[in-house]
């Protein structure tokens, strides 16, 4: 892979202004309009990235300059129509796939990269090795030494740890080699650490993106118009667990300010690009087919997690809503288990029972009541006046 432009790999690494002089006037030009040049080109990619959580690898034509648009310009449509979660999944997408280049990288061009995007890094010339167990071919127990070849800054390992990976434990820094302020890994841990820290790194370049001005928005519109077309067509918007109803109408439920704090967590994990655990993923698609929603619903919901595979979900979720299987209908665990697996972020118990079925409901009633509850001066007097 050494022969793929680097850029094309990363386009990440460079400003718009790299490759485009005045990007604002030159860049409704080239993905405005449907006959503009890389019109096709974002919308494939976004879609891709919708889908499937990936960057498209055609590598019949290499163009860095066009991958450094395309990424840009979908930063910018994304915040045309306000959607950071598309943002976060743009991020996942690009870094995933930079995760891929790493593996066939050398060390030079890993630390510079690293450096690049503000991680302190370096390759260790003596690194400490660690005994480590594997079981061969013919599952026989063997023995071997895994050196330790990178360094990361102890900071820079906290900062990408308390994200994404803090559900693995094997990050725990309890667990790692620290020595005079560097963390000791290998090759295969500092490629994913750098992938994480691509993911950061991206979604702060998208933040950092002018604010697209009303006369840029109004150049692109045709692009915009059919991204919202697709995103509408494949159900995007239901990801937003806030339905567009007053709290007072009977709807089943799905009221996000009354989700008890353990669901509220989860979907946190998500929305800011993180991977729940088993356990995690289990008890929101079991909360939410029990309070109405289907397994569309549901999938669109999960559609927004980064290693999201539609044929896997669908078959899970169809078996947590009783449809397959022993068509029992499952309920999420109880407050006392979803403490016992640290799925619960409080020490307490909520108000309403110890289920969260049961604190929702709890919740919900609550809302209700407040939502019918007449404005303090407003209500009206019936009898005579003394």
């Amino acid at each position: 892979m050494s022969g793929i432009p680097l850029y094309w790999k990363y386009p990440f690494l460079l400003r718009l202004e790299d490759v485009i002089s005045n990007p604002y006037t030159v860049l409704p030009v080239l993905i405005g309009s449907p006959d503009a040049p890389l019109y096709e080109k974002t919308l494939s990619y976004l879609k891709l990235i919708v889908e499937k959580t990936s960057v498209p690898q055609d590598r019949s034509f290499y163009n860095s300059d066009h991958e450094v648009i395309i990424f840009h310009s979908l930063g910018l449509v994304s915040k045309a129509i306000k959607e950071p979660q598309l943002l976060t999944r743009t991020a996942v997408a690009y870094s995933k796939r930079a995760g891929f280049f790493f593996r066939s990288e050398n060390d030079e061009l890993l630390i510079s990269i690293a450096r690049k995007i503000g991680i302190s890094a370096a390759k260790t010339f003596q690194p400490p090795r660690l005994l480590r167990v594997f079981e061969d071919e013919k599952g026989k127990r063997q023995y071997g030494w895994l050196s330790l070849s990178y360094g990361i800054s102890l900071t820079s390992f906290v900062r990408l740890v308390a994200g994404r990976l803090e559900q693995d434990s094997s990050y725990n820094l309890s667990s790692q080699i620290v020595h005079e302020g560097f963390v000791y890994v290998d090759r295969k841990r500092f490629a994913r650490l750098l992938e994480e820290a691509c993911f950061h790194y991206i979604l702060k370049t998208y933040e950092d993106l002018q604010t697209p001005s009303a006369d840029f928005l109004s150049e692109i519109q045709p692009l915009i118009t059919e991204v919202e077309k697709y995103l509408e067509n494949v159900k995007w918007w239901k990801r937003s667990f806030v339905k567009d109803r007053g709290v007072g109408e009977e709807v089943y439920g799905v009221v996000e300010e009354a989700f008890p704090p353990c669901m509220k967590k989860i979907l946190s994990i998500m929305k800011t690009g993180g991977n729940p655990s088993h356990e995690e993923r289990f008890n929101l698609a079991a909360f939410l087919v029990n309070i109405g929603y289907s397994v569309e619903d549901v999938l669109a919901v999960f559609r927004t997690t980064a290693d999201f595979d539609e044929k896997i979900a669908r078959y899970q979720v169809e078996h947590i809503a009783g449809l397959r299987g022993s068509r029992r209908k499952y309920t999420p665990y109880s407050c006392d288990r979803m403490k016992s697996v640290g799925a619960c972020p409080i020490q307490e118990y909520c108000k309403g029972g110890k289920h969260p079925l049961s604190v929702y409901k709890h919740n919900l009633k609550l809302l209700k009541q407040s939502a019918e509850k007449p404005e303090a001066g407003n209500s009206s007097s019936t009898g005579k006046t003394q």
